[in-house]
């Protein structure tokens, strides 16, 4: 990999809303940004985590930055790294265009630190995450962020890396240093996997926004059925009077699509788990209007066609859809079966009780584990340490046994020689096998001076164990100790 295709790096990752910060004037949005994961990525860099390590001081202060443009769907949205070229004088000058909209906070409060996280692929890899700040004055960004609630971000890098390429053309990263934390819209394919900015609430924040706008929601949602119902080519007033050129009727023709439809695709949610992506809502003339839970309960609509009593819908026709308010009228039909806020808010709040329950017994059962184990810990710990001790002391007392035997042994035959009494002054610092081989060739030094054996008084005669008397150095014997130097 060419080192210039790396300058002002870049390499898409997560953005997550945490909440508002507590200001009075609510100036700022606090948001949580998964920066990189390690190893390796779509752009074909490897980041170690040493290396991630040393780069993480250079991350205070960064800006958070992006470039507002219509996207694909005509919104006003995030889009990529934009940069303006110009020709001036024959020179070609590249300017960045993008805003900053926000900062990563200080070392001492962006929280700098590593999460594991389940990607879509399966594989669990492990983040940097941070803390930063989105400033609420800029009225654009501030309302994208919170419409979309989940966005991609790419970090970018100063041009003054380090690294090298393998032979797979991947590039090691071995130092570099945080540049910007860049927003990028829903057009923007991320360079990471599961690289996405996500407006994510506690559970007390999204209860109270629920419990604030679900009465708006529901009513919102009738309306919006009984204009249908009661309007358009369909006439849908009274379903059990629908007539239709096939033998379905209206509400058999809306299950059928609601089947197809949620049958098309999944998604992981939050906590991992499959999750179907698509409900239907509503038939509106050749058009399915339907909810997208992996695009934040956004409304699309898909053409249906019918060939006889069997639906077909063309998914290349996904066309997002927007709500008009109109007053409620008592008496307002709901089509049985398409999809609640209602429900879909009971579900989730169902399942989000059921992992906190879950991790709440986890949290108990270890609590208690620990406690258990402490307490054994503790009663055994005395135990052990006194039975090491004594062990300890017994060896020891052991080892001095044997070497006071192993100096009786010797003493009859060295105790005039100078260094057997420095040998025994220093037994302390030796150990039991120094002071065999240091006795063994003093005896075996004074022996060969004296014809090699000397006779005891319990006429046993001690001996050097002499294993070669030959030797082609004058004055050295060797024995099972070494070459020992002999005056002859």
């Amino acid at each position: 990999m060419d080192i210039k295709k790396l300058e002002n790096y870049s390499v898409p990752v997560m953005f997550q809303k945490l909440n508002e910060m507590d200001t009075s004037d609510g100036r700022f949005t606090k948001v949580r940004i998964w920066m990189m994961h390690l190893q390796d990525n779509y752009n074909g860099s490897i980041f170690e985590r040493s290396v991630v390590d040393d780069a993480i001081p250079t991350i205070e202060y960064i800006p958070i930055v992006g470039f507002i443009e219509k996207n694909s769907s005509g919104e006003d949205d995030f889009s990529d790294h934009r940069y303006i070229i110009t020709r001036k004088d024959g020179n070609v000058e590249k300017k960045y265009a993008g805003s900053a909209y926000g900062v990563i906070l200080s070392s001492e409060d962006n929280n700098a630190h590593y999460e594991d996280r389940l990607c879509d692929d399966g594989v669990t890899r492990t983040f940097l995450v941070v803390d930063g700040i989105i400033w609420n004055m800029f009225d654009k960004s501030s309302e994208i962020i919170n419409r979309d609630l989940v966005k991609s971000h790419s970090m970018e890098l100063w041009d003054s890396i380090e690294g090298w390429e393998d032979e797979n053309n991947l590039f090691h990263f071995t130092k570099f240093s945080f540049r910007a934390a860049c927003i990028l819209g829903n057009d923007q394919e991320p360079g990471m996997h599961n690289s996405t900015i996500e407006v994510q609430f506690t559970m007390s924040d999204f209860v109270k926004s629920i419990q604030s706008e679900l009465s708006n929601k529901l009513k919102t949602y009738t309306d919006y059925v009984k204009q249908n119902i009661n309007k358009g080519g369909t006439q849908m007033a009274k379903p059990e009077e629908t007539k239709t050129d096939f033998s379905l009727t209206a509400m058999q023709q809306f299950s059928e699509i609601d089947n197809i439809v949620s049958a098309h695709e999944q998604y992981r949610d939050r906590w991992g788990d499959l999750r179907i992506r698509y409900s239907a809502v509503d038939l509106q003339n050749d058009e399915v209007i339907c909810i997208d839970r992996a695009e934040n309960y956004t409304y699309f609509g898909f053409k249906f066609t019918m060939n006889g009593d069997k639906p077909a819908v063309d998914f290349t026709t996904k066309t997002r859809k927007k709500i008009e308010y109109t007053n409620f009228e008592e008496g307002t039909q709901v089509i049985d079966g398409a999809f609640s806020f209602a429900n879909e808010v009971e579900d989730f709040c169902k399942t989000a009780d059921k992992k906190i329950g879950e991790l709440t017994t986890a949290k108990e059962t270890a609590e208690t584990n620990y406690s258990s184990i402490k307490s054994e810990y503790d009663e055994i710990k005395p135990k052990y340490e006194d039975f090491v001790r004594e062990k300890a002391e017994n060896e020891k007392k052991a080892v001095e046994l044997k070497k006071d035997e192993c100096f009786a042994k010797f003493d009859e035959h060295l105790s005039t020689v100078d260094e057997y009494t420095a040998l025994k002054n220093e037994k302390d610092n030796l150990s039991l096998d120094q002071i065999e081989a240091k006795c063994a060739i003093l005896f075996t030094q004074k022996s060969l001076n004296t014809n090699f054996t000397k006779k005891q008084k319990n006429n046993d005669t001690l001996t050097a164990d002499i294993v070669d008397y030959t030797s082609n150095d004058e004055g050295v014997v060797q024995t099972k100790y070494g070459a020992i130097k002999v005056s002859k």
